[in-house]
């Protein structure tokens, strides 16, 4: 069967011939596209034109590159965020005690008030201090730091517990952040409107 193929695919009335005819279809079809190409309506269009089928590979392969270099870095970066590479604990500079003063608020007779005072450092409030001449006009129904309440229950605490000459009544409230509102409320006993002014005493760090 082998000699027998061979012999008609060299035999010229065979198939092998006609495609070798200059008017078979693939001779027709080569001559023809050879032709356009060699008169400069097709390779000329190719290299004239602005979406020519070169220029457009040449675009998707530059376009998968700068995909392929973003994806790298993305990933570089997420392992370096991954390794603390590029975020860091910085400890602070110094500690030491600040006073924070709450200025001076009038307070109408029998009034409430809230006093917000925001420290520009990280501060822990440890005393409440009111001046003598004042806890006696005043309650103090609640400290907060930030939305927190410092306070174990609602009950209001007589302003006199935290005057200057107090002892043992340091205490340890939350941590205030930077620009965190540190807020003291007051009650006015007195018929007559008053001013309250005290201040707050802990350690902050920066």
């Amino acid at each position: 069967m082998v000699p027998e193929m061979y012999g008609d695919l060299l035999d010229g009335d065979d198939e092998l011939g006609d495609l070798l005819d200059g008017n078979d279809m693939l001779g027709f079809e080569y001559t023809e596209i050879l032709g356009d190409e060699l008169d400069g309506e097709f390779v000329g269009d190719e290299l004239e034109g602005q979406d020519d089928i070169i220029g457009a590979i040449l675009r998707k392969k530059a376009r998968r590159g700068n995909a392929r270099k973003r994806a790298a870095a993305a990933a570089l970066m997420r392992k370096r965020i991954a390794a603390g590479a590029l975020l860091r604990g910085v400890p602070p500079r110094n500690s030491r005690e600040y006073a924070l003063g709450l200025g001076s608020t009038s307070v109408q007779g029998n009034s409430s008030a809230n006093i917000n005072v925001q420290p520009q450092v990280i501060f822990r409030p440890e005393r409440l201090v009111v001046p003598s001449n004042l806890a006696v006009d005043f309650l103090i129904t609640d400290i907060k730091v930030g939305k927190n309440s410092q306070l174990v229950s609602t009950g209001a605490l007589p302003a006199v517990v935290f005057t200057e000459t107090a002892f043992g009544v340091r205490l340890k409230m939350d941590t205030a952040q930077i620009s965190m509102f540190v807020t003291i409320s007051v009650t006015n006993q007195n018929p007559a409107a008053r001013n309250f002014q005290g201040a707050i005493i802990g350690p902050a760090v920066e």
